[in-house]
């Protein structure tokens, strides 16, 4: 514990365990918040509420109303005073600041479509989802159970939707992520159009791509001379027999597939350009360190997101990864990612809430808009 300040070590405490939210919180988050709505609770990782620990870590912390598989025991509580809100518990304590939605969550376009079937923005980050449900099964994803896929969503009404979060007037995002949900092979050509669609009208911004590189899809070059920012291919899990159980369309296009295009990618791009996400506590932390050391030699970045059991999966009760599993994986991919002079990403402070990664305490002009909560 000596080697991490309050706000760190809480931040591993509360990805794995979460926290209630005491009635003097609730009040106080009830007049910050126009109808009640703390979370984006649009995925699995970031389920939870947005915080900010000691003007510095960033935290998605599940709460018992969308996690009630796991979140009910916690000794952590966000909790409010005449300064403001406050996490404390088990002898810590960290002063917070909550992350406000967008005021464009909950509505709808002109279509008659929520834009919430579009985009959802997390921190300073707006991530678009192109297609209606996911061609792949991933047992750990809540895309597959909660939309039956089919196909890409009309590009017009995704353009629309973006400019709407970029001038959102409480939190207008300041970069893009396309994800969420691979097209089936019919409906590849319709994605590569949303890229391209996407890139020339807002790449000086900032736009990742994060896709599994099925075939014929992801035209490196091509991405980067449109000006796309990064993109991640993640390998997710290692272990190749919990693979073909868990996400077998993913075990089928292989491990050895998804590191040749990372290796190719980084080649094109720069490996800082390229990151992999790998899921933490469903495998063995071996094969994760082994995931880990495999995408860092190729000199790109590893990504660790901690396993959070969606009610909606059918591995809602399944166990989170422990406080103690979280800080040693933590502790070993940083030294082996090092090894390789690379970082553990990713390196926008905001979009670590729900990542094994701390923020580089580098503060910017535009800053997502935080509430104290003081009165």
């Amino acid at each position: 514990m000596k080697a991490y300040s309050a706000s760190q070590f809480l931040k591993f405490e509360l990805l794995a365990r979460g926290a209630v939210i005491s009635p003097a919180a609730r009040k106080v988050l009830a007049t910050l918040t126009r109808d009640g709505r703390i979370s984006p609770a649009d995925y699995a990782s970031t389920s939870g509420v947005i915080l900010r620990l000691d003007s510095t870590e960033w935290v998605n912390v599940p709460v018992k109303e969308n996690n009630p598989n796991f979140v009910e025991e916690t000794p952590y509580t966000l909790d409010h005073a005449a300064n403001g809100f406050f996490v404390h518990g088990n002898e810590l304590e960290a002063q917070a600041e909550f992350w406000p939605l967008p005021l464009y969550h909950g509505t709808t376009g002109a279509n008659g479509r929520p834009l919430n079937n579009y985009v959802v923005t997390h921190g300073d980050r707006v991530r678009l989802s192109p297609t209606i449900g996911c061609a792949m099964e991933c047992t750990f994803c809540n895309i597959p159970y909660d939309d039956t896929y089919a196909g890409v969503k009309p590009v017009e009404a995704m353009i629309v939707a973006l400019r709407t979060a970029l001038t959102d007037p409480i939190q207008p995002a300041r970069h893009i992520l396309i994800s969420g949900g691979t097209p089936g092979p019919p409906h590849v050509r319709q994605m590569q159009d949303v890229y391209y669609r996407v890139l020339s009208e807002f790449a000086p911004i900032g736009v990742d791509i994060m896709m599994a590189p099925i075939a014929g899809l992801l035209d490196v070059p091509a991405l980067d001379e449109l000006g796309v920012n990064e993109l991640s291919i993640n390998l997710e899990l290692w272990d190749d027999r919990l693979a073909a159980t868990v996400m077998r369309h993913k075990h089928r296009q292989s491990r050895e597939y998804y590191l040749d295009f990372l290796e190719r990618a980084a080649g094109v791009l720069g490996g800082q350009r390229v990151r992999s996400m790998l899921m933490v506590g469903i495998e063995p932390l071996e094969s994760t360190l082994q995931a880990v050391e495999a995408i860092a030699v190729r000199g790109c970045v590893p990504v660790l997101s901690p396993f959070r059991p969606d009610p909606a999966t059918p591995m809602s009760s399944a166990p989170p990864p422990t406080a103690e599993a979280l800080r040693v994986a933590f502790e070993q991919a940083r030294v082996i990612a090092g090894s390789h002079g690379v970082t553990l990403g990713p390196a926008c402070d905001p979009c670590t809430h729900n990542t094994l990664t701390f923020a580089s305490g580098t503060r910017r002009s535009n800053e997502p808009r935080l509430e104290r909560g003081a009165l």
